[in-house]
């Protein structure tokens, strides 16, 4: 399963868990090892609060879940071959239930308005930062908003973030996530900085940097 497929299974399965509900924002992350992740915020129709829904496995679990499901299919449970593998993982995946690798939690009224003000002043600021070719460590990482008039930023990861604003809310979202997927989103060298509970004083958007 390459990211592609692995991002488009996420979504579908977050948003087949809350139907009508309106995307705010949403977090791909691509690692050159594969361990890749998705979030997304979204909101309810008539609600204040929000649901964060996160991928709880990554694209090179998730391929190493489906390499097991086909070995299960052509073994006995002695071990034995008694059929051939499956020639595609279109099959595999078609039939994996991609909701079982997906969380969430809720985000109260006044975080949800902290998140979406800060995403309505950068509205119409896009980003698009250098991506190194054949590197060995990092992550792609693309955030993408649809409040307001919507915005995309897509740095790497060992790059500084495009802004303190957006530093912020991903540094406080991927608490949510574990282990190396939770380390890359909070790599950026100002997120040390940042405090651990709260909001720290937040620049104004126009220090966020525009694509050349």
């Amino acid at each position: 399963m390459d990211a592609n497929r692995y991002f488009d299974a996420m979504h579908n399965a977050m948003s087949a868990q809350h139907p009508g509900a309106q995307l705010l924002l949403t977090v791909k992350l691509q690692d050159t090892c594969g361990n890749d992740a998705c979030l997304e915020l979204k909101q309810l129709p008539g609600e204040s609060t929000s649901i964060l829904c996160y991928s709880t496995m990554g694209r090179r679990c998730l391929n190493f879940q489906l390499f097991r499901k086909g070995w299960q299919l052509c073994h006995n449970a002695d071990g034995q071959l008694v059929g051939r593998f499956p020639s595609s993982a279109d099959g595999l995946i078609d039939e994996t239930d991609f909701r079982a690798y997906c969380r969430e939690d809720r985000l109260d009224l006044a975080r949800t308005q902290r998140i979406t003000a800060e995403l309505r002043q950068c509205a119409g600021i896009d980003y698009q930062g250098s991506i190194p070719q054949n590197a060995r460590t990092g992550a792609v990482i693309t955030v993408e908003s649809f409040v307001g008039a919507g915005a995309r930023w897509t740095y790497w990861s060992q790059d500084v973030l495009p802004s303190l604003p957006l530093g912020a809310i991903l540094y406080w979202l991927a608490d949510h996530l574990a282990g190396a997927e939770r380390r890359t989103l909070q790599a950026d060298p100002q997120a040390p900085a940042l405090p651990p509970s709260g909001w720290p004083v937040i620049q104004p958007c126009s220090s966020i940097r525009r694509c050349r």
